[in-house]
């Protein structure tokens, strides 16, 4: 074994044990470092194999002779040399009693998450890479780096295709299978979208298998169950990282959350305006102070500040 992977292995182990106790900050440190070479996530994976091994084999009890020879060991060479190693023998039986204890106490998963008006791109070790917007919550393996779930907002995966271990985005009940592609998931409380760039996807492949090409977008509300598809140009998928946001008959409500998540900033609707339905390609700056009276303008509503918040309602009727 070369030095460096030697080295990668030490580090591996420590990490395995050293998890079982982790705070957060500990955990970001253990991601970025099994995030920066295949090597590492390869050794973490291979200790946690063996120790799940070591966890499930079988230890032969001590034999008269071992115990023999342990009493007799009187001079102070031998003592030494006994005592070497037995501290070896108990460090593998402390390994081997106490890692899958440790490993019981944490999960593989693990949380990666941004605030509203973050942005932050995931580089996974097998070549993926995933671009978070703001307010959003996605699920990761250690273990299994080819699932993803989307707990929360929205996200556009660019997945390195490996035919023999496709790559999966969960999120509530919904698979959407990877089949070469760059695409991209929203997350609403009981909404999910997804939207194709590149290559294709299969939603749902155990049930109904719909595959979804270039330019394809789904639309699933999952309180009623139904689907509808539509059609968009494939630049305009996850438009939220250029500022370029396209809506098709959603209501204001949403189209409001969605500015609050990817912005950070504080847009609220008056009832009278939250269910109405917007359709449109809107550019969006980030800038609150262009932005939400720009969009004020285009639905016509009336725009007052309060503080850091936006109130947008209805336009007044005429007077009589």
């Amino acid at each position: 074994m070369r030095a460096d992977q030697g080295m990668i292995v030490e580090q591996a182990i420590g990490w395995h044990i050293r998890l079982a106790e982790a705070r957060e900050d500990d955990w970001a440190v253990f991601i970025e470092w099994i995030e920066a070479s295949p090597a590492n996530a390869a050794a973490y994976d291979t200790i946690a194999i063996q120790d799940r091994a070591i966890a499930n084999a079988r230890f032969p009890e001590p034999t008269a002779m071992s115990i023999a020879i342990s009493a007799a060991a009187n001079d102070n060479g031998r003592k030494h040399w006994l005592w070497a190693a037995g501290a070896s023998a108990a460090a593998a039986a402390l390994v081997a009693v106490t890692l899958p204890s440790l490993l019981a106490r944490h999960a593989s998963s693990y949380e990666i998450a941004t605030a509203r008006g973050e942005r932050r791109t995931v580089a996974l070790a097998d070549g993926t890479s995933i671009e978070m917007s703001g307010g959003t919550r996605l699920r990761l393996d250690h273990v299994n780096m080819r699932i993803a779930v989307l707990e929360q907002g929205e996200a556009t995966f660019h997945v390195r295709h490996d035919s023999a271990r496709p790559f999966a985005v969960m999120s509530g009940k919904i698979e959407i299978r990877d089949l070469g592609t760059v695409f991209n998931v929203m997350r609403l409380p009981n909404r999910l979208t997804v939207e194709v760039a590149e290559g294709s996807v299969m939603y749902r492949p155990d049930a109904e298998a719909m595959m979804l090409a270039p330019g394809d977008a789904l639309n699933v509300n999952e309180a009623s169950g139904h689907v509808t598809m539509s059609k968009m140009a494939p630049a305009l998928v996850g438009g939220w990282r250029s500022g370029r946001l396209s809506f098709n008959g959603q209501s204001l409500d949403e189209v409001a959350v969605t500015l609050n998540r990817l912005y950070g900033i504080n847009l609220i609707l008056a009832s009278d305006l939250s269910a109405r339905p917007f359709t449109g390609m809107v550019r969006f700056s980030g800038d609150a102070d262009r932005d939400v009276p720009h969009l004020a303008s285009l639905i016509g509503a009336n725009l007052r500040r309060d503080g850091e918040r936006w109130i947008l309602s209805d336009s007044e009727p005429a007077s009589r």
